[in-house]
């Protein structure tokens, strides 16, 4: 089988762990935070639809940038499960990541309702709160499922390269090159589904504003979309690793081996 072998167990003792869960915890905050907080609207202009696609980008760098090197800078459940799949993260550590991340967004979404004024978020007249998940104007369920799919796949595969031995000559501001890469996916896809590609930050806005309207989407496009591009790079496009070039551990999403 291409690739790292799929292992069970890490080598890291419980501080360790613990570290790694909050290194994915506060980083998935900054990225809620940041996020939904380009998505406020305190005027009754707003941001524009570009904005809100590049604060989500830029928070994705400033996330990764901070906490890339603690635990990855997954700060997302369907990047953690593509870890697994290519033998970059043992399966011993995906519940771990995946509780940091919920707890995270909750937190930084949290964070940005006590700082909101009231009414603001949801107001009582609104269909959906503030970066709550929500289809755009005339898009099915359907279609909604299939772009959060495509989206999400596009977006594993571009980590699953970035994990890639052959391209660790290539990591120069490779923080900056993802947040490019999470603008250019909500530009564009942000008007069918909103673009989440992410289910903890789907969760976490839609838990604290009360809106569950087609929500499974954002779990089943996502979470099948990051396990069919990581099985298809594994098998696909991946080249063992010549001996005397592996290490002993998955490459961080901004970090060279």
């Amino acid at each position: 089988m291409p690739g790292n072998k799929i292992v069970v167990n890490d080598n890291s003792n419980t501080a360790e762990r613990v570290i790694k869960f909050f290194g994915e915890f506060f980083g998935t905050a900054v990225l809620v935070f940041l996020g939904c907080q380009g998505c406020v609207k305190l005027t009754a202009i707003g941001q524009p639809h570009e904005s809100i696609a590049w604060i989500f980008g830029l928070a994705v760098m400033v996330a990764i940038q901070c906490f890339g090197h603690v635990s990855g800078g997954h700060i997302n459940p369907i990047v953690t499960l593509a870890a697994a799949i290519l033998g970059h993260l043992p399966l011993l550590l995906v519940p771990i990541y995946f509780l940091a991340q919920f707890l995270g967004a909750l937190a930084g979404y949290a964070t940005l309702m006590a700082m909101t004024p009231p009414g603001i978020l949801k107001g009582p007249e609104a269909a959906v709160g503030t970066c709550s998940p929500a289809f755009g104007p005339g898009i099915t369920a359907p279609q909604a499922l299939l772009n959060e799919f495509v989206l999400s796949f596009i977006l594993t595969l571009t980590c699953c390269a970035v994990w890639d031995w052959r391209n660790t000559d290539k990591h120069d501001s490779v923080t900056l090159r993802l947040g490019f890469m999470i603008t250019v996916l909500a530009m564009a896809g942000g008007p069918y589904s909103g673009a989440n590609m992410n289910p903890a930050r789907s969760f976490a806005p839609a838990l604290l504003n009360g809106d569950w309207a087609g929500h499974w989407v954002y779990w089943v496009g996502p979470l099948s979309a990051g396990a069919a591009a990581a099985i298809l790079y594994r098998f696909a496009f991946t080249k063992s690793q010549p001996e005397k070039t592996r290490t002993p551990e998955g490459i961080p999403l901004n970090e060279k081996a």
